[in-house]
């Protein structure tokens, strides 16, 4: 029986895995057997050679921090112009007053319906304890 929605832990490579892989490909040129013999994947191949390529041996001794620069944060003019819709129009949705600020501001994508969700929920005018005074 096989189990569904299984989550995988991939582990993340070693500077020694990425040295050795980029070493063997450079002497041999055949990416699927510098791969295995490393044992890594074709695809974290095309990830980092690249990366050796640009920055030679640095370029490959750290993984990339990947940090998120949109922390999530909605400016606020844009809460507040959400908030003021919601009250103007209570039967609208996240969608409606996202497509409404986009049209406002040039078709400019400023906020996901979904960030319109928090900023709804944050103000208590989403969700099941909604509370709208009109």
């Amino acid at each position: 029986m096989k189990e569904k929605n299984v989550k995988r832990y991939i582990k993340t490579t070693t500077f020694a895995q990425r040295r050795l892989m980029v070493e063997l490909y450079l002497k041999t040129h055949n990416i699927s057997q510098s791969c295995k013999r490393a044992k890594l994947s074709i695809n974290t191949f095309r990830r980092w050679y690249p990366r050796y390529l640009e920055q030679d041996i640095e370029g490959i001794r750290r993984p990339k921090k990947h940090i998120r620069k949109n922390l999530g944060r909605v400016l606020e003019i844009y809460a507040c112009r959400i908030i003021e819709l919601k009250k103007k129009n209570p039967k609208w949705g996240r969608r409606t007053i996202a497509s409404v600020i986009v049209k406002e501001n040039n078709n400019q994508k400023v906020i996901s319906p979904g960030g319109v969700e928090k900023v709804l929920e944050r103000a208590g005018l989403w969700g099941k304890n909604k509370e709208i005074d009109i």
